[in-house]
């Protein structure tokens, strides 16, 4: 959604509640009208995972988190992301006017294409972007049999 912001003297408190409207609107009706569900909105990161012949790999958009801020657990066949974003403090005197990062704890679930090695997993958080590969366990990778 475009919108163009005119000052005019509006109270910050009225501009505010149009703008908590806007985002409580997507809240509800982005799942319906988009094919993708609306991740950004509840602040969930967006991600990506590939298999390949040894290992899975999922990579996560998480910007503007440190990586002590970050926990990855794997359990039961599920990895599980856990991060938190700090509160962005405003000057005394300042108003937001628009305000869409999302702040707070968050975590994040994703089953699992099949089971890990879980002494041999790896994770990286470079640039706001958290790589972590999960090696395939030995049952989980293909084998050439040999017939008799």
């Amino acid at each position: 959604m475009v919108m163009r912001i005119h000052r005019y003297g509006v109270p910050a408190p009225v501009v505010r509640s149009v703008f908590d409207l806007d985002r409580n609107i997507d809240d509800l009706f982005g799942d319906f009208l988009s094919a993708q569900p609306a991740l950004r909105f509840r602040g969930l990161p967006r991600v990506d995972v590939s298999e390949h012949a040894d290992r899975a790999e999922v990579v996560a958009e998480l910007p503007g988190v440190r990586k002590e801020d970050v926990h990855v657990s794997v359990d039961d066949g599920s990895l599980t992301l856990k991060w938190t974003r700090p509160e962005t403090s405003m000057p005394e005197g300042s108003a937001w006017i628009r305000n869409e990062i999302r702040t707070g704890e968050f975590s994040r679930s994703i089953d699992l294409p099949h089971p890990v090695k879980l002494d041999a997993i790896s994770a990286e958080l470079t640039d706001g972007i958290l790589r972590v590969v999960l090696p395939k366990a030995d049952e989980a990778r293909p084998r050439e049999i040999t017939i008799r």
